[in-house]
């Protein structure tokens, strides 16, 4: 566990969640975006400005603890830096409308543009920043330069104008509101000069996305305020800060030379101190490859709800002779330093807060009985992000009336793709930490995924549930004291285990109960769902044989509900896991190649079909003829278990049982309408269609999987026309 922690913590103290490294590292600022540089006066405030592009920009380096986060001299600044939704829809809506046509018009000309950026802006307001972006542009601006200062000395030979910058932050101590409303107006200032790339570029720095792809909100309406927060959400621009007046006889601070003379600073700062701290003394290098003092006794962890106490190392030498044998005693088996033994604690204390439930942690079942894990879910690079990343892998539905799948992963998924857009080979880090005993936890789930993969594998698996035909199941809603019939959800994709881990057995007097026996592990769940995996398809299968096993009981019963109508029988419990495998068995035959609008014509779900009509002609036959008195079992539901094995032969079976139940459907009367003469007669001529449907031919020798999947499937689809429900 201690490895893939201190990758954690690396990540995180790049990004700035966590104290910063004392090893700043140099890193181009990339060439797909504009880049505004920025010049300061002597006072460190915004003097002029100057585009970049592509190219041009790719030649500059900032210093950064990572690959994003805190860096200098350039960052990005959180935009948009102007606010217009308290401007008066009346003065704004004009505006807004004439710079959109001019931004579309390529005849019209820099300086119309710019009138109207300035109209904007007098109805605007500045921008109200959060807490976490507020931090981020001082970690930029004024821990990390305080850290330069430190770090490189004042003679570094051409760095006269970086340093030079370097202190002015350093006595200015610029802030993010203050320094964004001294951009925005010089962005304004009647005297700047911009051409009109440079000035649409600006109107999206100062007021965000005006417009955007499939825009339906009227101009200044409260849902154009919500769809452009949604899509301004996470924007930002890159900038890069210089000198209004630079040294004579040095590169300026915006210059590839400066950058590469950055560059071989540190790397000769670093080495001296390096080879300084070997010389001292006590220093060996630890498990990592560090030169550090090594840690005596690793500090008590932090405390998980789901985990209890994490030690981040345990072992008791008593118990582990080996290490005994060689000389290592007790932290000696695994030297690491202090720090890092505090940065691992760290990131863990910060991936897995109250704060973040459901975000980027989130308990998930374990492999144990009445055990829970727990699930950390982040992007590679940016595990600061605020949608539930971890409850669309780690979600659970427990209720009719909870957020199901779908609903949970739209506006993650929203995410991803605006994410994967930008960077195309953006991963997604899942771990799980399970419990082996009281005292010691383990990472049980290391996978790295594919955000491409992971967005088209949530698309399918939404589509997989919608594979499933519409079985309506009756629930009770205690907040409004209404029935509710459900008809499909979208299980969450652990849910899968959550479903084949439980075993039904059913007693006469307390009805169906379950047991916990463990057959997929959540890795299996997760292969299943991006279906492209090694072994998917393998596993897909075993779930499929699995799901059918062990909730083939459940379902029969359930079909016989659905034609009796007596839904107290089932549990809300066995009623709700019902109608998530149903859903499941959508998915898994989709991904085993079957699709409902063929497979719901095929003779294997047309005698599921034709049993739950046999059921629902009995059931007439019983309330019309023995005055309401049924039987314990319905004759399509007492052949089930038989169609499962031996189709021929349950067909066989059923046609002598059904035929007086036809006969006397042909010959029933009635005048008024509650007499269910037309209910009846619809049966009767269902269940001639069906058989027609049927092809002896087609049917297997051998039942597998699937053709079982099918035939529970036809035996639950609701029918087109049915009696009132209770």
């Amino acid at each position: 566990m201690l490895n893939e922690l201190s990758q954690v913590a690396d990540l995180l103290e790049r990004l700035g969640t966590v104290a910063p490294s004392r090893h700043p590292r140099i890193n181009p600022m990339g060439k797909n975006r504009d880049l505004l540089v920025v010049s300061l006066d002597d006072a460190g405030s915004p003097f002029c400005i100057e585009v970049l592009h592509g190219e041009t920009a790719a030649k500059l380096f900032r210093i950064e603890h990572g690959s994003a986060g805190s860096s200098f001299p350039g960052f990005n600044i959180p935009t948009p830096l102007r606010r217009l939704d308290e401007a008066s829809a009346d003065e704004l809506k004009p505006a807004v409308v004439k710079l959109l046509a001019l931004g579309k018009n390529k005849n019209s000309s820099a300086a119309e543009i710019k009138e109207f950026i300035r109209k904007l802006f007098m109805l605007s307001k500045s921008h109200t920043f959060s807490p976490s972006q507020v931090k981020q542009f001082q970690r930029s601006c004024s821990e990390l330069v305080s850290e330069l200062v430190e770090l490189l000395s004042r003679e570094l030979a051409g760095l006269k104008n970086f340093m030079t910058l370097v202190e002015i932050l350093v006595e200015s101590k610029p802030t993010l509101p203050s320094f964004a409303e001294a951009l925005a107006s010089l962005m304004v200032d009647q005297n700047s000069e911009f051409d009109r790339r440079q000035l649409l570029l600006l109107q999206e720095v100062l007021f965000g996305t005006l417009d955007w792809k499939k825009r339906t909100p009227e101009i200044a309406s409260p849902e154009y305020w919500k769809e452009k927060l949604k899509q301004d959400r996470n924007s930002n621009q890159p900038i890069y800060l210089d000198l209004a007046s630079p040294g004579v006889g040095f590169y300026r601070v915006a210059h590839s030379e400066t950058s590469a003379l950055i560059n071989t600073a540190l790397i000769q700062t670093q080495s001296s101190v390096a080879a300084y701290d070997s010389e001292r003394g006590g220093l060996v290098e630890d498990a990592f490859g560090e030169l550090a003092e090594l840690q005596d006794k690793f500090p008590p962890g932090p405390k998980v709800a789901e985990l209890g106490n994490v030690k981040l190392f345990s072992v008791n030498t008593n118990e582990v002779q080996a290490l005994e044998r060689y000389g290592f005693k007790g932290s000696q088996s695994f030297p690491v330093s202090s720090a890092r033994v505090q940065k691992m604690s760290d990131a863990l204390l910060y991936l897995a807060s109250e704060d973040k439930r459901g975000v980027t942690c989130r308990a998930i079942p374990s492999a144990q009985p009445d055990k829970r894990d727990l699930l950390v879910a982040y992007l590679e690079g940016e595990p600061e992000g605020r949608v539930k990343l971890a409850e669309m892998f780690g979600g659970e539905v427990h209720s009719f009336s909870d957020a199901d799948f779908e609903a949970i992963a739209q506006p993650v998924l929203e995410m991803l793709e605006g994410k994967v857009a930008a960077n195309p080979n953006l991963n997604v880090r899942l771990l799980a930490f399970c419990p082996i005993d009281k005292a010691k936890k383990q990472i049980s789930l290391n996978r790295s995924l594919r955000v491409r993969d992971v967005i088209h594998a949530a698309r399918e698996w939404e589509a997989g549930a919608r594979n499933a035909p519409q079985v309506s199941v009756w629930f009770y809603d205690k907040n409004t004291k209404q029935s509710v019939f459900r008809s499909h959800t979208t299980p969450c994709p652990l849910e899968l285990t959550s479903v084949v881990n439980r075993v039904w057995s059913a007693d006469a007097k307390s009805g169906f109960s379950s047991t916990y026996q463990r057959a997929l592990s959540v890795g299996d769940a997760y292969d299943v769902f991006l279906a492209d995996a090694p072994l998917a398809r393998q596993k897909a299968q075993l779930a499929l044989e699995l799901l059918i096993t062990r909730m083939c009981s459940v379902l029969i019963a359930l079909g016989a509900t659905k034609t009796n109508r007596e839904w107290i029988c089932l549990s809300d419990t066995v009623r709700w896991q019902s109608v998530k495998s149903i859903a499941l068995l959508g998915i898994l035959l989709q991904q085993l190649g079957h699709h409902r609008n063929d497979f719901m014509q095929e003779s294997m779900a047309q005698i599921g079909r034709l049993l739950a009509l046999a059921d629902s002609l009995h059931l007439q036959y019983c309330k019309h003829v023995r005055k309401g008195d049924s039987p314990s079992q319905l004759i399509g539901n007492a052949m089930f278990n038989t169609a499962l094995e031996q189709p021929v032969f349950a067909l066989a079976r059923l046609a002598e049982r059904l035929t007086p139940y036809q006969a006397w459907a042909r010959t029933f009367q009635g005048n008024a309408p509650e007499a269910g003469v037309g209910l009846v007669k619809y049966f009767l001529g269902e269940i001639a269609a069906c058989t027609a449907a049927i092809r002896l031919d087609e049917l297997p020798q051998r039942m597998t999987d699937a053709d079982k999947a099918k035939l529970l499937l036809g035996y639950l689809a609701d029918h087109p026309k049915t009696e009132t429900p209770k």
